[in-house]
């Protein structure tokens, strides 16, 4: 679900950057609300990683994180930073040069390459402290990682809300970012640290989406930029959006329709390797092709492009997977 939300993510958001000048103020709003209502979708993933790495009952060596997951994370950020390069080398008529390898290299290392591979740095950062982040969940109590949490919770999503009214807290903790949150969030849930049923989650859903859109509508008709933060990460509405979503996932695992369990269970599959390659579609067919969703029936257009996309991008990270070598990336 989490890899279908990023797709739709994606189109919207570039679609509206690639055409939002030939719209009127509430279209356009729209588009952009859409695309900030699913910012839940690369939480759930950390939070996935959460649930699954930081369980005791798993063993993990310093060895299988640093030479396994690191490693495939590392490989992923060059072939595919240098592939998105050749991409824009070829789509833009480049000619082949020094000049454009070392601009390849320069953004491998700068993270300036396309703009979802921001998601590969991140998790480098979560894997080089990964063993610490285990320590912690192992010995720590219920209270405690609750504890933890809260702290997360206060200083990276609450308090920053002040400097909204021009009111900057002087007060901080010592971590650069909300995904540790995140991390430690699935766990706790996984856990059933939290005990939030099937209603609590879906009313946070309902609740911080609907918020979040018709925020977004007045961010836009009123131009007020400071409420951006409303639907970054970090955002109090984003984690409530995050947990009700991952919990709801949680909860209902193995009691959804046969049918949509088994092509959920396929995408998943596939994941990464759809995430990996999705923008390759989205800016082929929305920039190079110059297809402009918001021309004709729009819901349809969107609903088709979307849905090829994916289809697209999982039939191709399918068949890369059977590729030796490659499959030990995607």
């Amino acid at each position: 679900g989490a890899c279908i939300a990023i797709i739709v993510l994606h189109v919207f958001a570039s679609a509206v950057i690639i055409y939002g000048e030939e719209l009127d103020i509430l279209p356009y709003a729209i588009s952009r609300g859409i695309a900030n209502c699913l910012m839940w979708a690369v939480p759930c993933f950390v939070m996935t990683t959460g649930a699954l790495l930081l369980n005791e009952s798993k063993e993990l060596s310093y060895k299988k994180i640093y030479g396994k997951y690191m490693v495939r994370i590392i490989l992923a950020v060059i072939v595919f930073c240098l592939i998105f390069r050749l991409f824009d080398m070829v789509m833009n008529r480049e000619d082949v040069s020094v000049v454009v390898v070392i601009d390849g290299f320069y953004k491998i290392y700068t993270g300036t390459s396309w703009s979802h591979m921001w998601y590969l740095y991140m998790l480098v950062g979560l894997y080089l402290l990964l063993p610490f982040y285990r320590k912690i969940a192992k010995y720590s109590d219920r209270w405690e990682i609750k504890f933890l949490l809260s702290i997360y919770f206060i200083f990276i999503s609450l308090l920053p809300l002040t400097g909204m009214l021009e009111l900057k807290s002087g007060f901080y903790i010592h971590v650069s970012t909300i995904y540790p949150l995140y991390l430690f969030c699935g766990y706790a849930i996984h856990k059933k640290f939290f005990e939030i049923n099937k209603l609590t989650s879906v009313l946070l859903i309902l609740l911080s989406t609907e918020g979040i859109f018709l925020l977004t509508i007045i961010r836009w008709k009123y131009s007020v930029e400071v409420m951006e933060q409303l639907w970054s990460y970090s955002s109090i509405l984003v984690v409530m959006q995050a947990v009700g979503v991952f919990t709801l996932m949680v909860r209902t695992k193995g009691n959804v329709w046969k049918l949509a369990g088994k092509i959920l269970n396929k995408i998943d599959d596939c994941s990464f390797g759809i995430y990996l390659i999705h923008m390759i579609f989205v800016r082929l067919v929305l920039r190079y092709m110059e297809y402009n969703p918001y021309e004709g029936i729009v819901p349809l257009n969107f609903i088709l492009l979307i849905c090829g996309i994916l289809a697209v991008s999982y039939v191709i990270t399918w068949v890369m997977k059977k590729v030796p070598g490659i499959r030990s990336i995607i």
